[in-house]
Formats: structure tokens, C-alpha cells, sequence
């Protein structure tokens, strides 16, 4: 026969075992699929971006491609930064590119990533951060 105190509170641990733990478990394995995605997009665009430029020796074609692949995958111009050799993307992104044989052209892409959505809008993000280098070859002819 239970004591008088022994009652237990059930309900309360059940509530606060589902608030406390199961909520935030589910938004972090909800959260890992377009975090996922968005850093593969980063890395890609990063690199077809820094090939683009290479190729045309302009970095506004690099950026209009990394743009493009953004635009792709439903992103604003505003979710989607490039960056070009050593100059951050939140800086304007414009660093001194050479073009010249044997130099190499470095492109920064952030991609906006939304952690929670709901029918009501998202809520919290991140800024995934991929880079890449592409060199210019050493026996490439210029027009």
C-alpha cells in the first residue's frame, strides 16, 4: 500500500520529458536536412563560380553563376553572397583577382540556411561558408 506522498507525478515528468528532450531533439534532425543540402549547394556553387571566372577572367560571370545556382534552389539574392580572393562576402566581395597564368582565383559562397519552418514563417538561420580555388593554367591562351 502506498505511502501518502508516494503518488508520483506522472503527467508532469511527462509533459516536461517531452518539452524539455523530445522538442529540441526533433528541431535538431529536423534542422540537419537543409543544412545539408545548402552547404553541398555552397561548395558547388563555390566551385563552378571560380571556374566560370577563370574561363571568362571576370569574376561578375562567377557571380552570376553562383547566383543562378541560389536561384536555382529557391534562394534570393539575398540568401546567397559570393566573395572573390580573400574578400569576404559581407564586404562587398570584390578582393584583387589576377587572371594572369599560374595564378589562382579563390571564390567564397555563403548560402542562408533557415533552421525552422513553419506555415507561420521561418525561424533562426545560419550562413554556411564554403570556398574554393581554381587556378588558371599555365599554358591557357588569351584572346
Amino acid at each position: 500500500m502506498p505511502k501518502r506522498g508516494d503518488k508520483g507525478h506522472a503527467g508532469i515528468e511527462l509533459a516536461l520529458g517531452i518539452g524539455l528532450l523530445m522538442i529540441p531533439a526533433a528541431l535538431v534532425v529536423l534542422g540537419f536536412g537543409p543544412w545539408s543540402e545548402r552547404s553541398v549547394l555552397a561548395e558547388a556553387a563555390a566551385a563552378e563560380a571560380s571556374r566560370a571566372a577563370v574561363i571568362a577572367t571576370s569574376v561578375d560571370v562567377g557571380t552570376a553563376v553562383a547566383t543562378e545556382m541560389g536561384n536555382n534552389y529557391g534562394l534570393t539574392d539575398g540568401q546567397i553572397r559570393v566573395g572573390w580572393c580573400g574578400a569576404l562576402p559581407t564586404e562587398g566581395g570584390n578582393g584583387s583577382c589576377q587572371f594572369d597564368r599560374g595564378s589562382s582565383v579563390e571564390a567564397t559562397v555563403e548560402v542562408w540556411v533557415t533552421l525552422v519552418n513553419t506555415p507561420w514563417g521561418s525561424m533562426g538561420g545560419l550562413w554556411v561558408e564554403r570556398s574554393h580555388v581554381e587556378n588558371v593554367d599555365l599554358y591557357r591562351s588569351f584572346p
